[in-house]
């Protein structure tokens, strides 16, 4: 089953109880690039730790964006955290992992303007 919100990431422990969550697809997030905004960045400490209660023992995170600097960002946080690294790709397009690969509208729209698409996927 999938579900669909359409409200604050901050909200999502509203809607799932502890350990509900198989996986979260994070795709083209807006990257909030200032500084002063980092914390609103789905990929921040603070998100990946209510990630970390909704999400079940084994589930993962997959993260994908055109935004070279919030790629940066979310590999330093992922470093810095008890999440592990399980892929990584500065141009997911070229790896044999993108196989099979459904594109969302964003990622058509930025790889038809050649930009690399980046990706990743953590886990506990």
């Amino acid at each position: 089953n999938l579900q669909l919100l359409h409200v604050n990431g901050g909200q999502v422990t509203d809607y799932f109880e502890d350990g509900e969550v198989n996986q979260i697809y994070l795709n083209f997030s807006d990257p909030w690039p200032k500084d002063r905004h980092a914390n609103r960045r789905l990929t921040s400490p603070d998100f990946l730790n209510i990630y970390d209660t909704i999400l079940k023992k084994d589930s993962v995170i997959e993260f994908k964006t055109d935004n070279v600097g919030l790629f940066e960002y979310s590999l330093d946080v992922v470093k810095d955290s008890k999440w592990k690294l399980d892929f990584c790709s500065f141009d997911f397009h070229s790896e044999k992992e993108s196989e099979g690969n459904i594109m969302t509208e964003y990622e058509e729209k930025f790889s038809s303007q050649g930009n690399k698409i980046c990706k990743m996927i953590i886990s506990r």
